[in-house]
């Protein structure tokens, strides 16, 4: 189930996002841009996330999104 998860998160968020999985079971999404504005950093916007599971990065990706969608680039 979680090789699913890491696959249709990967393709899900292929053209923002890498994500992986660490040894330790932990999930990581990381920004493919290279750096926050002041504005998106102000609003929130993170270039790294992680959590415990895929559904829990899956929560903090689209609240990500969220949050974007009211800042300028």
């Amino acid at each position: 189930m979680e090789e699913a998860d890491w696959e249709r998160m990967r393709g899900q968020y292929a053209d923002a996002w890498s994500i992986w999985r660490s040894d330790a079971g932990r999930w990581y999404a990381t920004r493919l841009t290279r750096a926050l504005s002041r504005a998106q950093l102000d609003a929130d916007l993170a270039m790294t996330l992680y959590a415990d599971g895929a559904e829990q990065l899956r929560e903090l990706l689209a609240e990500q999104e969220r949050l974007a969608s009211g800042v300028p680039s």
